[in-house]
């Protein structure tokens, strides 16, 4: 005589229990991730003392290594946004972290960008101006700042909080990340996006954008002018903002965005420098960051209607 055939109850007990056996899994991986990312904290501590040990180039890469092999039918932002915690988590046991997130408006929508980047463990503090987030990274009281994206409607009277970082002394903040690296699709203001800086310089990830700020002195030229510039020192480049400070020096400050790393030792800036003879000029690099993941790239099955 045959077994009877299981109940849907009883096939569900035995799937229910497989769940129950990976959770248990998965949580005594991540207790053992942890031990070795202590284990790392106090190696880095050793060796640097206490400073922050945020890598944005690393963790760029390890997401899109994540999303190139996530396979089945698990949402790819979903999957990325529990690696954003747990990384963030992670490096709040290494050091001190904590974020300066500009909130211009008061209506929260860089605040809410943060925290899809930096998680929900993080330290964050709300600042009504770009200057006073720049001042916070400048002094050490936050590790990165989070702005609004130059000449965007969002940055409103701090467009060009940009020229503070128009500096070759040491420790001058450098943009090191764009957000979001992953757009989440329930986010209240899709169209935005923002810049983070900090008092790290940004590192190459294979697939990046560099953020370069050109000063002229003297007589006015033509935006076509200065994209032959870039190209004459064998870079690509596309505007993004320009601020005029006037006076007798006529001073002017560009900035442009290349679609790759460039370094601030990078020969090209000197040969950038010197496309401009008739007019006396000064070029820095103040930062980059990976390229954000796509739309494409994020697509996931859509979720069951009704």
């Amino acid at each position: 005589m045959s077994s009877p055939e299981p109940t849907p109850d009883e096939r569900l007990d035995v799937l229910r229990q497989q769940i129950d056996t990976i959770d248990d899994e998965l949580h005594d991986l991540i207790v053992r991730r942890t031990e070795l990312v202590e284990r790392v904290g106090e190696i880095k501590r050793d060796a640097w003392g206490q400073v922050s040990f945020i890598r944005p180039g690393r963790e760029a890469r390890m997401l899109r290594r994540l999303n190139a092999q996530h396979r089945g039918r698990f949402p790819r932002p979903v999957l990325l946004r529990l690696w954003r915690e747990m990384i963030i988590g992670s490096l709040c046991l290494e050091g001190p972290f904590s974020v300066a997130v500009f909130d211009g408006r008061g209506d929260g929508e860089f605040w809410d960008l943060s925290r899809d980047h930096f998680g929900s463990f993080a330290p964050m503090r709300a600042h009504r101006s770009a200057t006073e987030v720049v001042t916070e990274i400048s002094a050490g009281s936050a590790t990165v700042g989070v702005l609004p994206v130059p000449g965007s409607h969002h940055a409103n009277d701090d467009a060009h909080w940009w020229r503070a970082l128009f500096s070759e002394r040491p420790g001058t903040p450098k943009v090191i990340a764009r957000l979001p690296f992953v757009r989440m699709p329930n986010s209240r203001a899709q169209d935005l996006d923002g810049l983070v800086i900090s008092a790290l310089d940004p590192e190459p990830t294979g697939d990046d954008r560099s953020l370069i700020a050109v000063e002229l002195e003297g007589s006015e030229i033509s935006r076509d002018r200065l994209f032959e510039g870039f190209e004459r020192a064998g870079l690509r480049a596309r505007w993004i903002d320009s601020h005029v400070t006037g006076g007798p020096a006529n001073l002017r400050t560009h900035l442009l965005e290349v679609p790759e790393f460039v370094a601030a030792d990078d020969e090209r800036l000197a040969r950038l420098r010197n496309s401009f003879p008739d007019v006396a000029a000064r070029v820095i690099a103040i930062g980059g960051y990976a390229t954000p993941l796509t739309l494409d790239e994020l697509r996931y099955p859509a979720p069951p209607v009704g």
